[in-house]
């Protein structure tokens, strides 16, 4: 047997601080920091996530462009310096309270990676909650879901025909079967259901009657062989019945 390969794991391509530059991106642009004082945050913010970039100074450049800016190579060489010396705020909520960000704005851009100022992280976490049992909810209405208010065990229909549960599930199942047990359970023969488009002379089977074909019944053979022996004198009668004859029929034979 030859040697099996294990296999491969998938390559995770998800490129953390990347996505995160984009998003301080996105919000500068909302809030229109580049026309603000304090312009220079979302710069910092973003050389903090921008530490694989071989020329810094152009990068920070081209960042002040995608958030409607513009600086010089002198500011942004400040900024580049700036970010270096100054405290980090990586995680989410740190990062926001940096920026600025609520949690209007980060529902409404769509962000991830940045948190809020006025909501935290577990307030967040129970309102995705809530969003998704609304979502849910939704779904199973258009489905055809009834409300819980709605339900039959709160409404209880069978309390107000005055018969149990059970009694009222069974004539319920009943009715939308459109039979009876009878028809349903064949407990006799008499339960059988008519066939439809059956013609005169065809046998439940679907073949032919004797009579349609041509035989007759057993009824029918039954009398004619009674009336072939009507023909016959009465001693000869008897003896095809097997029947003893009495003495002088027998002297006169």
């Amino acid at each position: 047997m030859g040697h099996v390969p294990a296999p491969r794991r998938r390559r995770n391509n998800f490129d953390f601080p990347a996505k995160r530059r984009r998003e301080i991106v996105l919000h500068a642009r909302h809030v229109v920091a580049m026309e603000t004082e304090d312009r220079s945050r979302w710069l910092i913010a973003w050389v903090w996530h921008n530490r694989k970039a071989k020329d810094q100074i152009w990068s920070v450049m081209e960042a002040a462009k995608r958030m409607g800016g513009k600086i010089t190579e002198a500011e942004a060489s400040g900024i580049t310096e700036e970010a270096s010396i100054c405290r980090k705020h990586l995680s989410a909520d740190n990062l926001a309270r940096f920026l600025g960000v609520t949690y209007e704005q980060r529902q409404r851009l769509g962000l991830t990676t940045i948190g809020s100022v006025n909501v935290g992280r577990r307030a967040r976490k129970e309102l995705r909650k809530r969003m998704d049992r609304l979502y849910q909810k939704s779904r199973r209405r258009e489905r055809g879901a009834r409300p819980q208010s709605e339900s039959l065990s709160r409404t209880k229909p069978w309390e107000a025909m005055k018969m149990s549960r059970r009694t009222w599930y069974r004539r319920k199942n009943k009715s939308r079967s459109g039979t009876t047990s009878s028809a349903a359970i064949f407990l006799s023969t008499a339960d059988r259901p008519v066939p439809t488009g059956m013609e005169a002379g065809t046998s439940e089977r679907g073949f032919a009657s004797k009579e349609a074909r041509g035989y007759p019944s057993s009824q029918t053979a039954t009398t004619m062989a009674a009336d072939v022996h009507e023909t016959l004198p009465l001693e000869l009668r008897l003896l095809a019945l097997g029947l003893p004859m009495r003495e002088n029929l027998a002297r006169a034979a």
